[in-house]
């Protein structure tokens, strides 16, 4: 037996091992730059012509000279399959907790040529390692089974193909290393390595079993709601209200979708799913074997798409697409912040650079769709296309005449143009079209938004968008304060890696009441300091779901005394027992039907949200938003008074708020006490003319008087308009009333994005009068960092025209006498 100093002398093998850790290294460096296909083929050729040379030279050694060679060798060619396998997607990108298996397994193969000079455990644990990877080399040789008919023969034609038995020529040479190291200890190394092989089939069977399990239980949830037809909410949103979201579960939805499943069983093992997310796909063994052995889940498809949007914010990955947006990547951001503190409010322009690697030979046209997450309040203000290097800037118009160009365009035509539209839950979408092969596209969005107001700081929190990956994406941020920060908790100026959320904090100064001035009107920004009237409270009801503790459900039966309690079960509003409230906690989200109380005008809803739910739109078509709507469009139904407990509405009570359903009030047990104990509540101090946005703690008033002047920037106006808009339209856009077109003009002069109005950047003017989309002269036009104090009124202009020619007629007038004379 040779000594551990014997093996550390044999050159052959210890050089190899810097060759392999180098190749790994370049490949591990390779995985952050995977978009640049031509940069991902050329590290294959290097790791494949790594491999193969030294395989050749392991061909010229003698016999006693290639003792424990053969393993990094392999690992060679391992290396170099998955580099192929970046190029050519056979298995898509690994799980971690795979790649961990095989980096794990591999070093383990490296430590059997020092197999004899370790102690007794160390071996044991090292059977048993090697257990585990004769399971991962059987799962991977089994799953190239269907390609070795094509790979054998184009062995000598191509030779990459080679790549395919990599598995299979692992497998044979741990059996050959177990045959070679462990014949001397048979019975213990033979435990030892049968232990790691029944670990892995014990944990796919467990695994298998749970997946079995969740599959069950979503179909008997869906199953009994269609049978039974109680439930307003369709039988997805019932059964999305009884899953955890766990691991699994995520697994099981998005099974096909991001997970790959090949047809084993159809024997079509590469065929891709019908819809796929804008997402990376993921091998996971554990999906892919469990699938063989599981019920089909009866939801279809879009009803799958729709409780992962619910529970796992997947609504980006399952918007509608017109061409593919796979494999582009964001290459990256810049950020500009302008900040008035003693105005609670910021504009943010965001610079993007999306590219298209260009990975398919043919056809490589693809749409860019970000989604933009905005804090409450926040509306796009501004977009920009570049095309053929100029910058050209959007065009406001109503959101229909919008898809519909946008649509035609993109969808027959195949020309240049980008549109931004709102979305419900605070969310706007963005789409680029054409992203052409190996090239690249930039666009520019504007976001006016209201500071957070958290005590006595102010909260600015970043516009971050879902979208082509922006993993590797660099980022230059520049915040400038119209005023000076007071105690800012981190640096103005960032270069760096893209950073989605991120926030930055300072003082809270007082707001310092100012206007703008457009169109003879001004808009005057003052402090929101809550009015309370005197309220007669007959029923409490409490939206109660896993957000809640049992706690905190009993200090508020406490508080509110004899108040009879209600709460929505079973289909119905009963009083709210220990039992009831028990059952309710279980809820991952809770949807409560506002439409069943009974007198709104003396009713309290008290409600802690978790921060998933269905929005209205998911809950098109069904017996619960066609009930709401009834409910809403009775103009006579006063608003509901609300109080919340929690930190964050869902999107389902984040919306009716939007829309003007409340009267809010948001606080803590203290709040309802006091609330409780004088009898009082919000006033509802919105009206026609005034809009409140109370994570700002700030009210913006408009009034029709041009002799109003400041020198405020015109995100006031911007501000006002979008949220008088969703005042006035917001009952309406759900109860699908008709009559919301009055207040596009609004939109329009204001410049915003909102449910009735789009921005759209098409390629020529003949585009935008093919589609009737004209801009509007007498507007604001895209807002931008410069804009900055009010903008001269018709009879202000006139004045200001005539100082200049009174000033210029003064200066020139000796001139003009002197050459006349």
């Amino acid at each position: 037996m040779q000594t551990v100093k014997d093996k550390l002398l044999n050159y052959r093998y210890i050089t190899l091992l810097p060759f392999l850790m180098l190749n790994f290294i370049v490949y591990a460096i390779g995985n952050t730059y995977s978009e640049n296909e031509d940069l991902m083929m050329r590290l294959f050729f290097i790791h494949y012509i790594c491999a193969v040379v030294a395989f050749i030279v392991r061909a010229f050694m003698k016999k006693e000279e290639r003792k424990g060679t053969m393993t990094p060798i392999l690992l060679l060619f391992l290396i170099s399959a998955y580099s192929l396998n970046r190029v050519m997607n056979i298995f898509h990108e690994n799980t971690p907790w795979f790649s961990a298996v095989l980096i794990i397994t591999s070093i383990n193969l490296l430590l059997f040529h020092f197999y004899e000079n370790v102690p007794r455990v160390i071996r044991a644990i090292m059977c048993f390692v090697l257990g585990v990877n004769i399971v991962a080399m059987i799962y991977l040789a089994c799953y190239l089974v269907p390609v070795y008919g094509i790979a054998f023969p184009a062995i000598l034609a191509l030779g990459i193909s080679i790549h395919t038995f990599i598995p299979l020529f692992l497998l044979i040479h741990i059996w050959h290393l177990f045959y070679t190291h462990i014949r001397f200890d048979f019975k213990a190394g033979m435990w030892s390595v049968l232990s790691g092989f029944t670990f892995c089939i014990i944990v796919i069977a467990v695994f298998t079993m749970a997946m079995n399990n969740e599959v069950k239980q979503l179909n008997r949830i869906y199953n009994r709601t269609s049978a039974e037809g109680i439930s307003a909410l369709p039988p997805w949103a019932e059964a999305a209200k009884k899953m955890d979201g766990n691991w699994i579960e995520d697994r099981v939805l998005k099974a096909d979708f991001i997970y790959i499943l090949p047809r084993w069983f159809d024997w079509n093992l590469f065929t891709m799913p019908s819809r796929n997310f804008n997402d990376s796909r993921l091998h996971d063994p554990l999906v892919v074997m469990a699938s063989g052995f599981i019920p089909k889940i009866v939801a279809s498809n879009e009803e799958r798409i729709k409780i992962l949007e619910t529970l796992f914010d997947a609504r980006h990955e399952a918007q509608e697409r017109l061409w593919s947006g796979e494999d582009l990547y964001t290459d990256y951001v810049n950020t500009k912040v302008r900040i008035w503190p003693k105005l609670h409010l910021a504009y943010t322009e965001k610079v993007i650079t999306v590219v298209n690697p260009g990975r398919e030979r043919w056809g490589g046209e693809k749409e860019g769709i970000y989604t933009f997450h905005l804090p409450e309040g926040a509306v796009v203000t501004a977009l920009s296309l570049w095309v053929n290097g100029k910058e050209e800037k959007g065009i406001l118009t109503t959101k229909h005449k919008a898809d519909t160009a946008y649509r035609e365009i993109v969808g027959v035509e195949q020309r240049d143009p980008s549109v931004v539209r709102w979305q419900e839950g605070n969310t706007v979408s963005v789409r680029v079209f054409p992203v052409l092969s190996n090239g690249s596209r930039q666009f520019k969005i504007g976001f006016t938004a209201p500071l957070k107001v958290n005590g006595d700081k102010l909260v600015y929190e970043n516009v971050y968008f879902d979208g082509p990956t922006a993993k590797s994406a660099a980022e230059d941020r520049n915040i400038e304060f119209v005023t000076e920060p007071v105690k800012p908790d981190q640096p103005l100026n960032y270069e760096g890696n893209y950073k989605a959320e991120w926030k930055l904090t300072f003082k809270n100064e007082n707001i310092q009441s100012n206007t703008f001035a457009f169109n003879g009107k001004g808009y005057t920004i003052t402090p929101y300091v809550p009015e309370r009237d005197p309220v007669q409270t007959d029923a409490i009801y409490l939206d109660v779901n896993e957000a809640w503790s049992e706690k905190e459900l009993q200090e508020v039966l406490l508080l509110v005394g004899k108040t009879p309690v209600y709460i929505w079960s079973g289909e119905k509003m009963v009083p709210a027992t220990k039992e009831v409230l028990k059952s309710a906690l279980k809820q991952r989200f809770s949807l409560f039907p506002v439409y069943k109380i009974k007198d709104p005008a003396s009713a309290l809803l008290i409600t802690k949200s978790t921060i998933v739910s269905p929005t209205l739109d998911d809950l098109e078509g069904s017996r619960f938003k066609t009930e709401l709507s009834a409910y809403l469009s009775q103009e006579a139904q006063p608003k509901i008074r609300l109080l919340d407990l929690g930190t964050q509405l869902s999107p389902y009570l984040k919306s009716l708020k939007e829309f003007r359903v409340f009267r809010y009030e948001k606080g803590g047990l203290l709040l309802l006490k006091i609330l409780m104990d004088t009898k009082t509540f919000a006033s509802d101090t919105e009206s026609d003319n005034k809009v409140v946005i109370d994570e700002a703690n700030i009210t913006i008033e408009q009034k029709a008087d041009s002799i109003t002047t400041g020198d405020a920037p015109d995100h006031l106006m911007r501000l006002f308009a979008y949220n008088h808009i969703l005042q006035k339209a917001g009952k309406g856009l759900l109860t699908g009333k008709e009559g919301q077109d009055s207040l596009i003009p609004i939109a329009q002069e204001a410049y915003v994005v909102s449910p009735i109005s789009s921005l759209i950047v098409l390629e020529s003017q003949a585009d935008y009068d093919r589609f009737n989309i004209k801009d509007s002269d007498n507007s604001l036009k895209n807002a931008s960092l410069k804009s900055n104090g009010a903008v001269p009124e018709p009879h202000e202009w006139a004045l200001i025209i005539l100082v200049l020619l009174t000033f210029t007629y003064v200066k020139l007038r000796p001139k003009w006498i002197k050459v006349n004379v």
